[in-house]
């Protein structure tokens, strides 16, 4: 299935879900440096990547 897109601009969906994920990932590498009490890789690693899925998900496109 193609998607038609006007322009060689990424849509506001992967733009929001990348920068979303990107942060996610400095939260992260903050967290795990200066706490690591709290650096637990079962709930970090997968952070990144669930955010980047749920504001994906819920970013709606330009009409």
């Amino acid at each position: 299935m193609l998607i038609n897109q006007p322009t060689l601009a990424p849509s506001r969906k992967l733009s929001a879900a990348m920068i979303s994920a990107s942060l996610a990932g400095v939260i992260k590498a903050v967290v795990t440096n200066t706490w690591p009490q709290f650096a637990d890789p079962m709930i970090w690693e997968p952070l990144p990547i669930i955010v980047g899925f749920a504001v994906g998900y819920f970013v709606r496109e330009r009409r």
